[in-house]
């Protein structure tokens, strides 16, 4: 038989890295939280550092993410997931089983593999509880948080179990926090950046792919299958595939396809997809032929209004300032009426990923932060532009992490 335990360093090592565990030590000791419990797929992942999703809104997932960075995670599931995590490898969390599930035989003297092997010995040696509340609170108890206070990510825990855990706390030690999770999910850890990078790379090589399949017929539907196979192909998953051309263009989200590219027409990409749960975001605009004066100056205005938003990004930048100096730019430099709810967005675990460059939005860019700086026009009856690129806030100013040439591609 093989080691059950022998894919164990494989994730350890790269999941250790994945929690950006100083910070949400610092973050609960200011709220004055013993632990965190994440609910969500996305902030799962973040604490376990691999994707562990529910098939159905109403399996119970967590993760317990203790104010001590010493001690280990805790990881609450039922029983029918423990394949999924022979299969990725052991996360660094004690893992704590709820519910029946039946597995017969043994894999000794019969042909096996090593996710087999590791199944059944955790089948063996981890302990199951009747529910996913009794499973947590055993996590808590070993953590030695009885009694909180404890933030949890109310985003996808039961209500029910929410309310009997508030239950069996003392009053108010139960606290939301959903959005704690995203604030600490802000800045990336090396292992997270890496992975942005590798998304990055991912989304930019097959966009290329797409503008140079751009010719006289070719049908907007090729265009986005293109991008989704190619993506799959690669072991991702694709997300929004805007590809719009001529006056489909300015439509920001397309769901269908039907238009062929003409001489003339303006392709449109804003392209969305995930790898091992990180995000990629980016888009460029393409005319089939020479440019408008229109098109030429219009791409010109929306440009400018980016790169004075890359200006800005830098430690301690005010979000909404860089919003405000963006629109301005484009109104100064050609699109006098423009408009935009928001120039960019955090990226990372979820697309949009807390943070966005909004004039509501007053926070300030930190190092190792992620953002996706977008400033696209969408004009009915005459075309839209994009122009995204995804940076990270560095000590001076920011590291780009997409690298095809800021232009109006002309094919």
């Amino acid at each position: 038989m093989n080691n059950p335990l022998e894919m164990r360093n494989t994730v350890s090592a790269d999941s250790a890295s994945t929690a950006h565990r100083k910070r949400a030590e610092y973050i609960m000791e200011r709220e004055g939280l013993q632990a965190l419990v994440a609910t969500t797929p996305e902030n799962v992942s973040y604490v376990i550092g691999s994707q562990l999703r529910a098939t159905n809104w109403t399996m119970q997932i967590y993760a317990v993410l203790p104010r001590n960075a010493n001690a280990r995670s805790r990881l609450i599931m039922p029983t029918n997931r423990l394949g999924v995590i022979a299969q990725m490898g052991l996360p660094e969390a004690d893992i704590y089983l709820y519910s029946d599930f039946f597995l017969e035989g043994s894999p000794d003297g019969k042909p096996s593999t090593a996710d087999i092997d590791l199944l059944y010995h955790l089948l063996g040696s981890v302990q199951t509880y009747s529910g996913p509340l009794e499973a947590l609170r055993a996590a808590l108890k070993d953590l030695d948080v009885n009694d909180g206070p404890l933030g949890v990510d109310e985003m996808r825990m039961s209500p029910a179990i929410y309310e009997r855990l508030s239950d069996s706390l003392s009053a108010g030690a139960l606290r939301s926090a959903y959005g704690l999770f995203r604030e600490i999910r802000q800045v990336k850890t090396p292992t997270e950046l890496q992975r942005l990078r590798t998304v990055a790379a991912l989304n930019e090589r097959i966009e290329l792919e797409l503008i140079h399949k751009i010719a006289a017929n070719v049908h907007e539907e090729e265009l986005a299958e293109h991008y989704r196979l190619e993506v799959v192909r690669a072991g991702g998953v694709p997300a929004m595939v805007a590809v719009g051309a001529g006056p489909r263009s300015a439509l920001p989200l397309i769901e269908r396809y039907f238009h062929r590219v003409q001489p003339g027409d303006l392709v449109r990409f804003d392209l969305c997809c995930q790898l091992d749960g990180y995000w990629a975001d980016t888009g460029r605009t393409v005319v089939l032929g020479s440019p408008s004066p229109w098109q030429r100056n219009h791409f010109a205005a929306v440009k400018s209004g980016w790169e004075r938003a890359l200006e800005l990004v830098r430690p301690g930048a005010k979000a909404s300032e860089i919003f405000e100096a963006a629109v301005q730019t484009v109104q100064q430099n050609g699109i006098p009426h423009y408009r935009r709810q928001h120039v960019g967005h955090a990226i990372g675990l979820e697309l949009y990923d807390d943070i966005v460059l909004a004039p509501g939005d007053q926070r300030e860019l930190e190092e190792g932060m992620v953002f996706c700086v977008e400033v696209p026009y969408y004009e009915l009856g005459a075309g839209g532009f994009q122009i995204e690129d995804t940076v990270i806030v560095t000590k001076d100013g920011f590291e780009s992490i997409t690298h095809m040439e800021r232009k109006l591609y002309q094919q």
